[in-house]
């Protein structure tokens, strides 16, 4: 497991609508809301080894919430969902954060290696 140099980086602050349709290149990808809306990070244990998963909350300081669902939020309290392409697994925070406002950042990418 590696860390990706980049720094945490907001991506959008609006409208739900609108973020649905941006299209955001990240590292030579092009990736969308759709692409990682339904992976909350708590499914990324089905695909990693526990050690891995570890690294990736401790590292990020993601907060994990636990209730009725496991739920990992970032320091704005937005859920955390990843992107898993190829050995790469890019990190989200995104979330309403006022009433009607959404954001969406970039927490990290990783390089998994098994």
């Amino acid at each position: 497991m590696k860390k990706n140099e980049i720094t945490r980086k907001k991506l959008f602050d609006g409208d739900e609508e609108k973020c649905l349709k941006e299209i955001f290149e990240i590292e030579n990808q092009e990736i969308k809301l759709i692409d990682f809306y339904n992976n909350p990070l708590r499914d990324l244990k089905k695909e990693i080894d526990d050690e891995s998963f570890d690294t990736i909350v401790r590292e990020n300081e993601f907060t994990e919430r636990k209730s009725f669902i496991e739920k990992y939020v970032s320091e704005e309290g937005l859920e955390i969902h990843y992107l898993k392409k190829n050995d790469l697994i890019y990190l989200f925070s995104y979330g309403e954060y006022q009433s009607g406002r959404y954001m969406l950042f970039l927490e990290g990418v990783w390089h998994y290696m098994k």
